[in-house]
């Protein structure tokens, strides 16, 4: 008996099993390719546990990580190593945290938790949390002998002898007193740059201060040089002086109330260091 064909349709040459079979194989990848990229960034162990499994297991972390934060509280933490999350892990806030770990970082110290408080904005109790890594404790500190300080005269070595003061400040203490020419009140001393004035307001007490040390400048003769290093001056008001001075002859106070550039503040601020008579 003879078989009958199945058909035109079904016969395919060597080269279209080929095609078929590649057709085939590339199908199988594109639907493997979701799963293959959905398993990057696994561990390549998928642990499945239950609900109780799950919160068994948290409950060991915060208990260890609690007790790692109490340990912590109780150890002192050396200046150069503290960070603003050891601040946090004691319980401030982050912008708590961050705002007492900027003073610290640039060596502040303080007597109480109540002039922390004050320079930082933060409430006393919370900075109680924090106590344990400060050098000082929320008592009175005890009365001594303050010794006094002649500003006008003493060195670096004096200044970083007096509490709150460290080297950084006493340089810059000392710069600008030098470019003043010695400072004729002790308030001056605020106006250093870059430096803690609630620090330096409660060291004037201790100061004294001897004006007859300070360097005036003589205008008769001053060149621009000389005026425009003060502090208390800038360029132009020195070109101006030096202008009034060649109209006139010789300065006085009076002449230069005429300076329109300069304000009464600022002639009162510079008069101090000026000598008229040479």
């Amino acid at each position: 008996m003879r078989k009958q064909s199945p058909g035109p349709w079904v016969s395919l040459t060597r080269s279209e099993y080929a095609g078929a079979f590649f057709m085939l194989l590339l199908a199988v990848l594109l639907a493997l390719i979701p799963a293959i990229f959905s398993m990057k960034g696994q561990s390549g162990i998928i642990y499945h546990t239950d609900s109780a499994q799950r919160a068994a297991l948290m409950a060991r972390h915060l208990a260890a990580t609690d007790s790692f934060f109490k340990k912590r509280k109780n150890k002192f933490i050396p200046w150069q190593r503290l960070r603003s999350g050891d601040l946090e892990n004691m319980g401030l806030t982050a912008e708590e945290a961050e705002r007492v770990y900027q003073k610290i970082k640039m060596g502040h110290k303080y007597a109480s938790l109540a002039e922390l408080s004050h320079e930082t904005g933060i409430d006393t109790t919370a900075l109680k949390k924090v106590v344990s890594i400060y050098s000082f404790r929320d008592k009175k500190p005890e009365k001594q002998k303050a010794e006094t300080l002649e500003l006008n005269s003493c060195d670096t070595t004096a200044l970083i002898a007096l509490p709150g003061i460290g080297s950084k400040t006493a340089q810059r203490i000392i710069r600008f007193r030098d470019a003043l020419g010695g400072f004729y009140k002790k308030e001056q001393l605020l106006e250093t740059r870059y430096t803690d004035s609630i620090i330096l307001r409660n060291l004037l007490p201790q100061l004294t201060l001897n004006p007859s040390l300070v360097k005036k400048i003589p205008i008769q003769t001053a060149n621009l040089e000389t005026l425009r290093k003060h502090p208390y001056l800038n360029e132009r008001q020195a070109k101006i002086i030096l202008s009034f001075r060649g109209q006139h002859g010789k300065l006085t106070e009076n002449l230069l109330k005429e300076i329109k550039i300069i304000s009464a503040g600022e002639l009162a601020k510079i008069l101090p260091y000026l000598n008229f008579n040479e």
